[in-house]
């Protein structure tokens, strides 16, 4: 009874071993700090950035998020490691209104761009804790490329804001 039994354990853990692990998305942070000479409705203090096998979740937090003030962000996905091909997961809250959310193609170096159609991008305005979490589906990126290159900007129109470091990520 006793070798049955540990032929059995032995066939179930190695049974456990044989069957590989789910693969993990790449989770890298840009820490920003806090920046006492920009409004703090513009200033990144930190960009968590969870590159998924399906989708890109951004979580970006801020210095001071106020409901009462009108804030954008804009993350640019660098979705070719050779060029500077990418895209611009762009959100904007104005007082009162739903938050704009979108994808955008970029036009030019200060990240400026026009939408395009992307279905499934969202993003979540989290003003009791000073963040802004922005979810861009895998497939609206599509590229093959197994790295991807982050860096995000607030601000208001015309006024500059926070400009975060580049950061490359693993796609998971």
């Amino acid at each position: 009874m006793r070798k049955l039994l540990l032929t059995l354990v032995v066939a179930t853990l190695a049974a456990v071993l044989a069957v590989p692990a789910p693969a993990r998305a790449a989770v890298k942070v840009i820490e920003d700090g806090a920046e006492p000479a920009l409004p703090a409705q513009m200033d990144i203090v930190r960009v968590r950035i969870d590159n998924r096998a399906d989708r890109v979740v951004l979580r970006l937090t801020f210095r001071d998020l106020t409901e009462t003030r009108k804030a954008q962000t804009k993350v640019f996905i660098g979705t070719d490691p050779a060029t500077d091909d990418g895209f611009i997961a762009y959100t904007g809250h104005r007082p009162g209104t739903a938050p704009v959310t979108q994808l955008w193609q970029p036009t030019d170096q200060e990240f400026g761009g026009t939408p395009v159609e992307c279905s499934g991008i969202r993003a979540k305005w989290r003003f009791d804790v000073d963040r802004v979490r922005i979810v861009v589906p895998q497939a609206c990126l599509a590229s093959p490329a197994d790295r991807y290159r982050f860096k995000a900007v607030a601000g208001f129109y015309k006024r500059k804001g926070d400009w975060t470091a580049f950061r490359t990520v693993k796609r998971g």
